[in-house]
């Protein structure tokens, strides 16, 4: 039909260029920026000079290379919330135009056509290109590491082993998961390497001058490693069901059929989790079927190591958190395209008709998966996606606070995503719960002036105080909050944003003393 020829000419790959500019900057504001968000923010308004010391002095889990680029980003386009996603989204596009290009050298144009619509439909990766973080940077230069590696494996040449180096320290400059990336590449190279000393001459030349770019940030990583600060804070367990949510943000974006989501790991019955994610992995082995070979072992490596590697390391030190790995994106929708152009061929030979439909039933599987992605796209754009709603927060406390107003933040790291929305006046005060710190297995003591005197006082000098909490807010922690300050505060107003929790108590003694 014409609409096939359409789909797989030249002009199709910009039809799939199209989706990815709408899926990516189509929505950019609709959320509110969150913790995360904010906090990139925050230390990217720092010259980068300052952005490195201040990682450097272990303020930090993360390298300087996303949060320099973000640096200049933002002194060019501003810190709106469309400016600050924006870089995001770029790259996230970038990503899009250079899978297709891995994915022609490495298969052919049909299956790179479908993985590139796939990718730039993928609620998973849209997700990613829709925020602050540095993970579509990874992303980026994960695929770029292993297409230079693919490049100088067949090419042998200099500038490609060259250019696997560059993009391998770029990948470490952005994120400690790069070490997965390369662990992987070390994975796939083994079999090569017993056979090909060429070959492991010259990827152990590039590794070496890999580990030299990188050396200058060596001791500010084992500084964070030795803190604790290089492990994260709080994360959900990890077991079956982080796998299985993992596997349905990859397939459409999670959220359906009661599976979880990009922020959230529920606790479904393995029967349904198996349900939803079956078709999944029989299309994942449709596709490692249809490459079957060295093109198969690249991309298990890819794919399926560093998602192995860091399952095993978490389950002694957590660092597993499903929506970390939508820098994996690009090839697990290549494996999913090889696996939908067998099942399109299988679906030509059952209908036993000519090959001259195979671009149609192409076209039609990979538009059913496109539209399992659509709804959760389209959620993720809605205010009421379930994200902290630091916005609401910020424009109620701006629209109700009077200038002598005291703003209180439970736990502390509260006030850095509240205050890019709210400039006001107020004084402020960071409060950090003992049971926070007992989370991570701190010991920590409480403050001894926060105790009932310093209520008073407080209530002396100002005629109300905004509590501005979010999780983690132990129970424990609020009943002792509640208790601190009944007798000098009367009971106030609360509201619920999304597990941002403004809570008005109004002053029993500002207006007693005599105070305006």
């Amino acid at each position: 039909s014409n609409v096939d020829q359409f789909i797989w000419t030249p002009d199709g790959s910009a039809v799939v260029f199209a989706i990815g500019v709408e899926t990516r900057f189509v929505g950019l504001s609709d959320r509110s920026i969150s913790f995360d968000e904010a906090y990139s923010v925050t230390v990217a308004r720092y010259p980068v000079p300052e952005i490195i010391r201040y990682l450097a002095s272990n303020h930090d889990t993360h390298p300087p290379l996303h949060y320099a680029l973000l640096s200049a980003w933002l002194h060019l386009f501003g810190s709106s919330e469309v400016a600050v996603r924006g870089l995001s989204a770029l790259i996230g596009l970038a990503m899009v135009v250079l899978l297709y290009a891995f994915a022609r050298r490495l298969v052919d144009r049909n299956v790179a056509l479908v993985a590139s619509a796939l990718l730039a439909g993928s609620a998973f990766a849209v997700q990613a290109a829709q925020e602050a973080r540095m993970y579509p940077l990874l992303g980026l230069l994960a695929l770029g590491s292993w297409f230079s590696l693919d490049l100088a494996i067949q090419s042998r040449k200099a500038r490609h082993w060259a250019l696997f180096a560059v993009c391998g320290a770029l990948m470490l400059y952005t994120h400690y998961f790069g070490f997965l990336v390369l662990g992987s590449q070390v994975l796939y190279l083994i079999p090569r390497c017993r056979r090909d000393r060429r070959t492991l001459r010259d990827a152990a030349l590039a590794l070496g001058a890999l580990a030299v770019l990188f050396s200058p940030w060596v001791p500010a990583f084992l500084a964070q490693a030795m803190s604790g600060r290089g492990w994260p804070t709080f994360r959900p367990p990890v077991d079956t069901h982080a796998l299985a949510t993992l596997l349905a943000l990859f397939g459409f974006g999670g959220e359906l059929f009661g599976m979880g989501g990009y922020f959230h790991i529920p606790n479904l019955p393995s029967w349904k989790e198996a349900l939803a994610t079956l078709p999944i992995l029989g299309l994942l082995g449709a596709g490692v079927y249809a490459l079957r070979g060295g093109r198969a072992w690249l991309l298990v490596c890819y794919w399926g190591a560093p998602i192995a590697a860091a399952f095993a390391v978490s389950q002694r030190v957590n660092i597993f958190y499903p929506r970390y790995f939508s820098f994996l994106a690009p090839a697990f929708v290549l494996l999913l395209a090889a696996g939908i152009d067998l099942a399109a061929a299988a679906l030509v030979r059952w209908a036993k008709r000519g090959m001259e439909i195979r671009p149609a039933a192409l076209a039609a599987c990979t538009v059913i998966v496109l539209a399992l992605n659509a709804p959760v796209i389209n959620g993720y754009s809605s205010v009421d996606y379930g994200v902290h709603d630091w916005r609401s927060a910020a424009e109620l406390v701006a629209a109700a606070a009077a200038p002598k107003d005291y703003l209180l933040f439970i736990p502390g790291f509260a006030q850095t995503a509240f205050e890019y929305y709210y400039k006001g006046p107020q004084e402020r005060f960071q409060l950090w719960p003992v049971e926070i710190f007992q989370m991570v297995r701190i010991t920590k003591a409480a403050d001894p002036k926060i105790n009932k005197a310093w209520a008073h006082r407080l209530a002396q000098s100002h005629p109300r105080v905004w509590v501005i909490a979010t999780v983690p807010f132990p129970g424990s922690a609020y009943l002792r909050l509640r208790a601190l300050l009944e007798d000098d505060f009367g009971t106030g107003q609360a509201w619920d944003f999304h597990s941002v929790y403004v809570i008005g108590l109004p002053s029993r003694g500002y207006r007693a003393n005599g105070a305006e």
